[in-house]
């Protein structure tokens, strides 16, 4: 709840009618000069007990207090305007139900009930006319209720403003967090796919260096042009983190993955069956670049794990889903630990609205299948 202080200007304006009020008593007759004294005493004394109540928040800390605070100054201002009928007072009169109807968190009826009544036997003790008291008092009491109204409105308003502030906040770290997470995988898969595929050739080339230099020869040329194709491939994964130019320039996705698997078909020592509906190339690029980065990764995590020799690969489109199983004859696992990777293109699915799964078991190598919603590309 919110603390609430009568402001200090509404007490200097409390002080000022204390003092034009105490002035007008001071002017009345017939009344002694020490019974005017007393009057006066009991307006400061009422005054203090205003500024008691609120300087000390009673309605958050002792209800019981603050509503006997408040019934008090409500009974005796009433009492001294019956009795001295001057404008100080009938304005010092209006204050309780300022206070009840703007700085409090809830309108106490009570309260309102009894500076009703009080307003009533006043007007009846003053012989007041209803279109000359009471018509105003009431319409009086509507405006500040209105002011009340406007603002709680405004209140909400700024409520409503910092609640947007603070999650626009935490929007923008999450994006940054999952900007962060995007690299990361770009990065693994790009670099780690092209780092294993020059790993494989240099080995080959290294065993056959001395029995055939000509094949050893070929095959470090291989391992150029791999090398040379990554470093094109880490400027494409650069664009797609800037602004998802990578796949604007219309490349097939068949293509690319023939490419990857030349880029891994090192003397036969690795075989790829690949069945691949063309219908895919009418996904969306997302889709197409979801796909490739899967395939990919797949195949990766079958080299460095599985220690695979074939992978068959098929991707084609079947009651609007796109089907995407590569499956490998490695060594397979009872006990799947997602690492880097998996996660990766659990991630990666994810996004595209699909589903993934991966199966294994110790000795029959390891799939992964997946599902995506087929949505066509839009250019």
């Amino acid at each position: 709840m919110e603390k609430h202080k009568t402001p200090s200007v509404m007490m200097i304006f409390r002080i000022i009618l204390i003092i034009m009020a105490s002035i007008d008593i001071m002017g009345q007759s017939p009344s002694s000069i020490p019974l005017k004294g007393a009057f006066i005493i009991g307006l400061v004394i009422l005054h203090l007990n205003d500024i008691y109540r609120n300087y000390y928040q009673l309605y958050e800390k002792n209800r019981i207090i603050y509503y006997i605070s408040m019934s008090v100054s409500i009974i005796a201002i009433g009492l001294y305007v019956i009795q001295f009928d001057n404008i100080p007072l009938n304005i010092y009169f209006i204050f309780p139900i300022v206070e009840i109807f703007i700085y409090l968190p809830t309108i106490q009826i009570g309260l309102v009930i009894l500076h009703i009544f009080m307003f009533v036997i006043g007007m009846f003790a003053l012989k007041a006319g209803i279109q000359q008291a009471l018509i105003p008092y009431f319409a009086l009491m509507a405006l500040i209720y209105l002011v009340r109204s406007n603002s709680r409105e405004r209140e909400k308003g700024n409520l409503l403003n910092a609640e947007l502030m603070e999650a626009n906040v935490k929007l923008k770290e999450i994006t940054i967090i999952k900007e962060r997470t995007r690299i990361a995988q770009e990065l693994h898969d790009s670099i780690g796919h092209a780092l294993i595929a020059l790993k494989m050739h240099l080995e080959f080339a290294d065993n056959m260096m001395e029995s055939n230099p000509e094949k050893a020869k070929d095959v470090m040329k291989k391992a150029l042009v791999i090398s040379q194709t990554s470093i094109t491939n880490l400027r494409k994964a650069v664009d797609v983190l800037k602004d998802n130019q990578a796949w604007k320039d219309k490349v097939k996705l068949r293509d690319s993955i023939e490419d990857l698997i030349d880029s891994l078909q090192t003397a036969g020592r690795l075989q790829f069956e690949l069945f691949f509906d063309d219908t895919v190339e009418f996904a969306s690029r997302d889709i197409q670049n979801g796909i490739f980065e899967t395939v990919r990764e797949a195949i990766t995590n079958g080299i460095k794990h599985g220690n695979t020799h074939t992978f068959h690969i098929d991707i084609f489109v079947n009651e609007k889903k796109v089907l995407l199983k590569v499956e490998d004859d490695g060594e397979g696992c009872t006990d799947i630990k997602k690492s880097h990777g998996l996660r990766g293109m659990e991630e990666r699915i994810h996004l595209l609205n699909g589903s993934i799964q991966f199966v294994s078991a110790k000795g029959h190598g390891f799939a992964v299948e997946a599902e995506i919603p087929f949505v066509t590309n839009v250019e």
